[in-house]
């Protein structure tokens, strides 16, 4: 990028103790072929080496940018900070941890000049280290879809958010900054706000395998998930959107729950007791005040089907249910 042209894309990256695997995605990010482009890299009060691998890398690419704040405790402050930084006419956030193939942002931006879409949507892949674990493939060509599809499509993450947005597509203040898990709705957000969502063949990896990776660990915060899809719910109501749209929010719902009861189970041992008790207060009342809409949640196939009625019969069985997960996804050593 010479200095006299503005960047086209910024590339926001929220960084917290990310030394893990920072510089593999820096260095993902380097090797692009598309050349006009920024990285806003926000240090969010680092303890480990990022800022120090964060500056040596921007020593050597002015393209990269480096800039620290208080920890704010929360990947939407990081991204509007970043924003308010940023030149770019369009944007992309990720993780400290993913990857980016070496074309996507190129075929990215080329979609936007063939279709005049306003957000670009890169194939997807659950990367766990060297083992790409599973690719979710879009037809890049053929596939458009109405910012309200692609909102609909998003609310389960059939339509993943780690998108070549305008910036046009934000939001008045930016990402909203209620919760730990904000980010996800803002998505919803700019999905609905588009007037195009097309694709590109670039791929995103989206890696799987950082134990330090904050939804990997118990945190009370974890519980933010429950006040999004609220929220989402509100909206969903509010804009009169038609029922299929709550029934697909709603095994979302369900799906976050088990999440976050198998994630405070693994960890109970570590957790004081009381902390325990306000999370599992708050785990049954969400799953109480949802228990008729979960009710007539319909799955696929005899046994997908059964599960599904075993898992919102009540809340006795929902915890039974957890304490099966728990015991086949952690087992304990011998």
């Amino acid at each position: 990028m010479r200095d006299n042209i503005p960047p086209l894309i910024s590339v926001i990256i929220p960084v917290y103790n990310g030394s893990k695997f920072l510089l593999e995605t820096l260095t993902s990010l380097k090797n692009q072929t598309f050349s006009n482009f920024e990285v806003i890299c926000v240090d969010d009060s680092s303890t480990d080496e990022s800022l120090e691998i964060l500056r040596t890398f921007a020593l050597n690419d002015k393209r990269f940018k480096v800039f620290t704040k208080e920890n704010g405790g929360m990947a939407a402050k990081a991204i509007n900070y970043g924003l308010k930084n940023a030149s770019g006419e369009y944007f992309m956030y990720s993780s400290q941890d993913d990857l980016f193939s070496d074309d996507l942002l190129d075929s990215s931006y080329k979609r936007i000049t063939e279709t005049g879409a306003d957000a670009v949507v890169p194939q997807l892949i659950l990367y766990h280290g060297e083992e790409c674990l599973k690719k979710i493939d879009f037809n890049v060509r053929e596939t458009e879809y109405t910012g309200r599809e692609a909102f609909f499509l998003s609310l389960d993450w059939q339509l993943h958010g780690f998108v070549l947005w305008s910036r046009k597509n934000l939001p008045e203040d930016g990402f909203y900054e209620f919760g730990l898990n904000s980010d996800e709705y803002t998505t919803r957000m700019l999905f609905n706000n588009s007037k195009k969502v097309v694709f590109s063949s670039g791929i995103f990896y989206y890696r799987q395998n950082n134990p330090n990776a904050i939804t990997q660990k118990w945190s009370p915060n974890l519980l933010d998930y429950i006040k999004t899809n609220e929220s989402l719910q509100k909206f969903i109501l509010d804009n009169c959107f038609p029922e299929t749209y709550i029934n697909v929010l709603e095994k979302a719902i369900l799906h976050d729950l088990i999440r976050i009861k198998l994630i405070l189970n693994k960890h109970r041992l570590k957790i004081e007791k009381q902390e325990i008790e306000d999370a599992n207060s708050k785990i049954k009342i969400s799953f109480e005040e949802h228990h008729s809409n979960f009710r007539k949640l319909v799955a696929n196939g005899f046994l997908d089907n059964f599960k599904l009625k075993f898992q919102t019969y009540n809340y006795t069985t929902f915890t039974f249910y957890c304490k099966i997960r728990q015991y086949n996804l952690y087992p304990t050593k011998k």
